[in-house]
């Protein structure tokens, strides 16, 4: 029986699993899994829909939300062969993907056997090349090598007998089929061909590297096959802006960039399929927005504080013409992200909060694409700049992922020089008049407030933890509980290499504040780890209640606190953190994408961040982008 509801609910089930499917061709599982939930709500039974979300949810890195969704599909009702060869084959893919990431050899190969009994299963169902070719790949990594040679074997048969003209996924098939039987020429050949019928499927072409990368493990040449199949360029940028009227020696004059443009438009005619993070203020950002978008790649901007103040602050100094610019790019972009909705109130460090997030988002969409981001810098290399600012980000990139590609305002700036004497007899060339007029943005003579009475904001990261059913407490079991719950918090906090910046509980409540997002990260898994293990049922609560920690990185204000005798922090930043705690399940640490993207721009790899969806906060506090932290 078709798994489809009847009638106009089967147009409508179709239609929006064509819609996830659009979002995983491009690459983009985290609009897939939040295209799911949006249809799932009013279809909760409809298999073919759980299946595309459990695959949204697999690219998506969520690999426990996928199983669950897969579980559901499958107690749906009866199921289509098709389709249930399908959910195994995903199944397995899930195993497969424990078993690339499990750390210790015996644990691995118990995931690897898991993965292979799901492929082998769904194999048998119809023989279909694609979970036979899994099971064949999986069966030398786990060095049977001769289950292997046979499943290659008959799939390459079954491949050269296909009638029907082929798919990107029979050639990828066909090419690890010839792989596994030592065919490499013929393994070229497929993957090239397998590539040029994906035009534009950057989600599929991701899997086939990440295939390739995993069977490269034990045979090298699988390896040589990823050239054939090129992942899409993910790229940061960060870049001087263009010089105010009244800046004392030039860095970026308005008479620069045409060279500027000519100079980022080369860059990117050399890139393939860019995505794009950037910020958009005027000078280096707007100009790489609109060479982007002028040959249609992905552009997402990161504004770092409300969107009118940064006109006024960021863009508008420039001239009139760029606030025309700004708002004509914004309206073409693919995403607009706001690193917080608060106004700057002279704190450039939300410039570098900012930063951080362009460089982790574009590091998240690379990881997902299987590539390396890279980090384009339009700077002045002896210019210091200020907080935040360029030269920061090319000295932070250089270290968490190598050098960044440099587009030298210094170097532009002596070649412009040269040739405006060559064409003038050594006449100055004088700036554009354009870049002189006053800035005529509404907010462009709005006072900035008064930073002399207050504390200025700084980055933190916040984590917020606390007990699914601690109201319903009996007085009787509260000294234990919290007795219980002191001492390890307590414990937690001493055994920590970096103590964080402050700690403080209220019931079954703890709010501490980090330095770093690393030190959060590991400090709130080990926290949750201690919880785990004890016995709460002992100290009055259900058997289902665990603690459900979040986290978020932000800016956020310091200030004495006489009430406790020491600093506090906060601000709107503390805010979004708690409002991320209740809509946490137990037994999970929850995190903002902002704490995803700061942890992501360090080039760690010893956590997974697992996407979650957008989700409504606590209080009516609007919705937000969260990913599931564990550890790899």
């Amino acid at each position: 029986m078709d798994s489809h509801p009847p009638g106009s609910d089967h147009a409508a089930s179709a239609k929006s699993c064509e819609r996830i499917r659009k979002h995983l061709e491009r690459g983009a599982p985290w609009e897939a899994c939040d295209a799911f939930r949006e249809a799932i709500a009013q279809r909760t039974g409809d298999a073919d829909l759980l299946y595309w979300g459990a695959l949204a949810h697999a690219r998506a890195g969520a690999a426990k939300t996928a199983h669950a969704l897969l579980d559901r599909a499958q107690a749906a009702g009866s199921l289509a062969p098709g389709r249930l060869a399908d959910i195994l084959s995903l199944r397995g893919r899930l195993w497969k993907d424990a078993f690339h990431r499990a750390p210790h050899a015996a644990a691995a190969m118990g995931l690897g056997e898991r993965a292979r009994g799901e492929y082998l299963a769904a194999y048998q169902l119809q023989r279909d090349p694609y979970p036979g070719i899994n099971a064949a790949t999986l069966s030398l990594l786990l060095g049977d090598r001769a289950a292997a040679t046979s499943l290659a074997q008959a799939i390459a048969g079954t491949l050269a007998a296909q009638k029907t003209p082929r798919t990107c996924w029979d050639h990828a098939t066909a090419g690890e089929a010839a792989l596994l039987l030592g065919q490499f020429d013929r393994a070229r050949q497929s993957y090239a061909a397998a590539f040029a019928a994906a035009p534009g499927d950057t989600g599929s072409v991701a899997s086939m590297r990440r295939q390739a990368g995993l069977l490269a493990r034990v045979l090298p040449e699988a390896a040589t096959m990823l050239p054939l199949l090129p992942a899409p360029a993910v790229v940061a940028v960060s870049g001087h802006m263009i010089d105010a009227p009244d800046r004392p020696e030039p860095r970026f004059p308005s008479a620069l960039e045409p060279r500027v443009a000519v100079a980022i438009r080369q860059y990117l005619a050399g890139l393939r399929e860019p995505i794009i993070y950037t910020s958009a203020a005027c000078g280096a950002d707007l100009i790489c927005i609109e060479a982007a978008l002028a040959i249609g790649a992905e552009v997402n901007v990161v504004l770092p504080f409300d969107r009118d103040d940064f006109v006024r602050i960021s863009v508008a100094v420039g001239g009139a013409g760029w606030v025309r610019r700004f708002d004509d790019a914004l309206a073409r972009v693919a995403r607009v992200i706001p690193a917080i909705h608060e106004s700057h109130l002279g704190d450039d460090v939300l410039f570098e909060h900012a930063a951080w997030l362009i460089e982790g988002l574009a590091a998240l969409r690379a990881s997902q694409l299987q590539t390396v981001p890279s980090l384009l810098c339009v700077l002045d290399v002896a210019d210091a700049g200020r907080v935040g600012g360029t030269l920061a980000a090319f000295l932070r990139w250089q270290q968490h992922f190598g050098p960044p590609h440099v587009i030298d305002l210094h170097e532009l700036r002596a070649q412009s020089a040269t040739h405006a004497q060559a064409a003038a007899g050594g006449e100055r060339n004088l700036p554009a008049l354009g870049a002189a007029s006053s800035p005529s943005h509404p907010l462009a003579t709005h006072s900035i407030p008064d930073v002399a009475t207050r504390p200025r904001r700084t980055l933190k990261t916040l984590m917020f933890a606390d007990f699914a059913g601690y109201s319903r407490l009996h007085d009787a079991f509260a000294p234990l509980f919290q007795a219980s719950f002191w001492k390890i918090a307590a414990a937690q906090i001493e055994a920590s290499p970096v103590k964080p910046l402050m700690a403080n509980t209220w019931g079954d409540a703890l709010y501490v504040v980090f330095e770093s997002a690393h030190d959060a990260a590991e400090f709130a898994l080990q926290f949750l780890a201690r919880m785990r293990e004890v016995d709460w049922m002992a100290a009055g609560l259900s058997d289902t209640s665990e603690v459900r920690v979040a986290l978020h990185t932000g800016p956020v204000f310091c200030g004495f606190d006489p009430i406790m005798g020491r600093d506090n922090y906060f601000g709107s930043s503390v805010t979004n953190a708690a409002r991320i705690e209740p809509v946490t399940p137990p037994g999970m640490v929850y995190a903002s994408e902002a704490f995803a993207a700061t942890l992501a721009a360090t080039g760690q790899d010893a956590y997974a961040l697992e996407y979650v969806g957008l989700m409504p906060l606590a209080k009516g506090y609007g919705e937000s982008r969260i990913y599931r932290l564990e550890r790899r």
